[in-house]
């Protein structure tokens, strides 16, 4: 692929692979770092988002007047059909988001690179802003400790999330690199060193 003015890296991998930590060593060596999950929380709060989502969910999943993301991912992680409209929300408003950042990132000429860390990068259609896919890959006893200890998840709640994703060796296949996250992260941000140096050229 031409390399090209501020090129988008978008990361794909399992819940739980690292793509967070992934993100922060491409970001240390210059890249934006847009966090497409931040924008879905932040637009939450968007008010016609919420009235689309009370109309879908019902009352329950407010707290204080404001939607409870576990109350809502109580509801959503409960059947594909609820799964797909809340991405039939969501999604549509997070690309438009994200693609309004990578055009003022590319007009501003400020940096060499965006990095999209999104966790349904494909599964919400964002793999088509990208010039570029990274894939995070980490054993799924891993991923497990990692969502045990940062979110405080059972394997039960993994497994239930995980299934309303895509195949990791379609991801995997799809990717034009890898970055094996199983070891330290110095091991990691090496490899992530290669990849900007090869997308980047520098």
């Amino acid at each position: 692929m031409a390399k090209r003015n501020c090129p988008v890296i978008g990361l794909a991998g399992a819940i739980g692979a690292g793509k967070t930590a992934v993100a922060a060593a491409f970001h240390k060596l210059g890249a934006l770092v847009i966090d497409a999950d931040k924008i879905a929380h932040e637009l939450l709060e968007n008010p016609r988002i919420k009235e689309r989502i009370a109309r879908a969910f019902g009352p329950d999943i407010f707290e204080n007047g404001r939607i409870s993301r576990p109350a809502l991912a109580s509801q959503v992680f409960q059947s594909p059909e609820k799964v797909a409209k809340i991405n039939e929300i969501l999604h549509p408003a997070v690309i438009d988001e994200v693609g309004r950042t990578i055009a003022s990132a590319r007009a501003a000429g400020s940096c060499p690179a965006v990095v999209l860390d999104a966790p349904l990068i494909f599964e919400a259609g964002l793999t088509g802003l990208c010039d570029y896919i990274v894939f995070v890959d980490a054993a799924a006893d891993a991923r497990r400790e990692r969502l045990a200890s940062d979110r405080g998840w059972q394997p039960a709640e993994i497994e239930r999330r995980q299934k309303f994703q895509d195949s990791l060796i379609y991801k995997r296949r799809q990717a034009d690199y890898t970055v094996d996250n199983n070891g330290s992260p110095e091991h990691a941000a090496r490899q992530v060193a290669s990849i900007w140096e090869k997308i980047i050229g520098v």
